[in-house]
C-alpha cells in the first residue's frame, strides 16, 4: 500500500493506493477523486480559496523501476514535483523481497503485452508460488485472452493463498470476461 500526505496552503492532501491500483485522494479527510490506475493517472479536484475557486490536480506516475511519485498543479502551475512514495508496513519489506518479473509482468499486462505478462508471472511464481498478487494478475491476463479454464484456475489460487481485497474479483475491469462467462456463478458461491 501506498500512502503520502501533502500539505497545499491551508489543505491537507492525502494519496492512498494499493496493489490493485486503486488510488484515492482525500483533501482534509473529504474524499476528492477515486481511480483506478496501474501506471498513474490524474486526480482533478477544485476548492474555494480566499473567495476563489482553485483547480488542483494530483498525478501519480510510476518509474522503470515501479517507483511511484506524485505531481501537484494548481491553477495549471506546477507547486510540488517528483514528490517519491513510499510503499510501508509489512508490504515494503515483501516487495523489496519481490521478483523483478513481477513488477514486469504488471508493466507488460498494463501495455497489454499479454503473453509476455504471463510469461513473467510464471517465471515469478517459480521464486515464490504463494503470491495472492501473481494469481490474480495472471486470472486477469487469462481473463483478456478469454481463457476461463487457466483464469478461474489462477483465480481459485489467488484466493486459496489469501488474496485481501477479494471484492476486486467483483469490480476489476480485467476480470470482465470471466464474470460473465457460465462458470462465474457456480464459482463465486463454492469461493465465498
Amino acid at each position: 500500500m501506498h500512502y503520502k500526505k501533502l500539505q497545499a496552503g491551508n489543505l491537507i492532501i492525502e494519496f492512498h493506493n494499493n496493489w490493485l491500483g486503486e488510488e484515492s485522494v482525500l483533501v482534509n479527510g473529504q474524499l476528492v477523486s477515486k481511480k483506478s490506475s496501474i501506471m498513474g493517472t490524474d486526480h482533478h479536484f477544485t476548492m474555494l480559496e480566499n473567495g476563489s475557486m482553485a483547480r488542483y490536480v494530483l498525478s501519480s506516475k510510476v518509474d522503470q523501476a515501479m517507483n511511484v511519485y506524485l505531481d501537484l498543479r494548481k491553477n495549471h502551475v506546477l507547486i510540488q514535483e517528483n514528490i517519491p512514495i513510499l510503499v510501508w508496513g509489512k508490504e515494503y519489506e515483501q516487495q523489496k523481497k519481490t521478483s523483478p518479473y513481477k513488477n514486469e509482468g504488471l508493466k507488460k499486462l498494463n501495455d497489454y503485452k499479454i503473453e509476455e505478462a504471463i510469461e513473467d508471472f510464471l517465471k515469478a511464481l517459480d521464486k515464490t508460488n504463494d503470491d495472492p498478487e501473481i494469481y490474480f494478475h495472471l486470472a486477469c491476463a487469462y481473463s483478456i485472452l478469454e481463457n476461463p479454464e487457466k483464469g478461474f484456475e489462477s483465480l481459485q489460487k489467488a484466493i486459496q493463498y489469501g488474496l485481501k481485497n477479494k471484492e476486486s474479483v467483483l469490480t476489476h475491469e480485467m476480470l470482465a470476461f470471466l464474470r460473465i462467462h457460465e462458470r462465474f456463478e457456480d464459482f463465486m458461491e463454492k469461493n465465498y
